[in-house]
């Protein structure tokens, strides 16, 4: 063999072995940025990776519409049983269930979502036409929540994790009022909220917000005296403003400006919408 090939092959020797030499925990950091049955896949790698996959601090799990009978749901419920109680920095939930079976899917996930709260989780992401009603979530460790494809009714109430920093709910239908008391980042974009019932919305705490629903009345916003910045932005401008419609807590006379009254104790504010006439300034006697 050449010295130019006998280098080649002692440098790839040492690429090989490079992964094998970090210490375990930093292993199951990198496999947590895995699909949680991928994750699973490196434990036929050697000896050493046989078990490494329990301590992955992280959950990325997928939902099919078979249910208990489909193999990527008897996965997860083997995952779980399986793993060791190794705090989750994240729990990233998908589902493939459509919005005819919303109540289905949400029974489905919800013992996953029992599970990651039970163990500390810090980040969690859904993505699912999953319908819940009266959503309570109480943690003391959660610091980041995304929703995509949910719906909601009764409430959506966050006022139990303590430490919720941001929320953001994408393509939602929001049929109730929010309450997170912690959050300082909110973002709703897409999906729709009530249009017979105007909702509320209570964040005291914000710092920044975006609204950008693609229909619905746009919520009641409760005082938020350290908001920055807001970006509103609505397909009917005259969902920002009271008319004939029930709202919860709130009786203001018609064409009252609801946006404008809730971030008026902003600070900063920054305002946007994409109407071409604007925020139509109307004084409330």
């Amino acid at each position: 063999m050449s010295r130019r090939l006998s280098e080649v092959g002692s440098t790839a020797a040492v690429g090989e072995h490079r992964i094998g030499d970090l210490p375990d925990d930093l292993l199951a950091y990198l496999m947590s940025f895995l699909p949680s049955r991928d994750s699973v896949r490196t434990s036929v790698l050697a000896r050493r990776w046989r078990s490494l996959w329990r301590s992955v601090p992280a959950l990325r799990l997928e939902d099919d519409t078979r249910g208990d009978g489909g193999p990527r749901s008897k996965f997860v419920d083997e995952l779980l049983r399986r793993r060791h109680p190794t705090p989750l920095n994240v729990c990233d939930i998908c589902s493939d269930y459509d919005t005819f079976h919303c109540e289905e899917a949400f029974t489905r996930i919800k013992p996953w979502l029992r599970y990651a709260f039970s163990h500390d989780v810090r980040a969690l992401r859904v993505v699912a036409g999953s319908l819940t009603t009266n959503l309570v979530l109480v943690s003391s460790h959660l610091k980041r929540v995304e929703l995509c494809f949910m719906q909601f009714k009764g409430s959506v109430n966050f006022t139990g994790c303590r430490v919720l920093d941001v929320l953001e709910m994408k393509g939602c239908n929001i049929l109730a009022s929010i309450l997170c008391q912690s959050v300082r980042h909110l973002t709703i974009k897409g999906g729709c909220f009530d249009d017979k019932i105007r909702r509320r919305i209570s964040a005291p705490n914000l710092i920044s917000l975006k609204l950008a629903p693609s229909q619905g009345l746009t919520p009641l916003l409760d005082s938020m005296p350290s908001l920055l910045t807001a970006s509103v932005e609505s397909f009917d401008q005259q969902y920002h403003y009271c008319f004939d419609v029930p709202c919860e807590g709130c009786d203001r006379q018609a064409r009252f400006p609801v946006v404008l009254e809730g971030l008026s104790a902003a600070t900063n504010l920054e305002l946007t919408t994409d109407d071409e006439n604007g925020f139509e300034m109307v004084p409330h006697v």
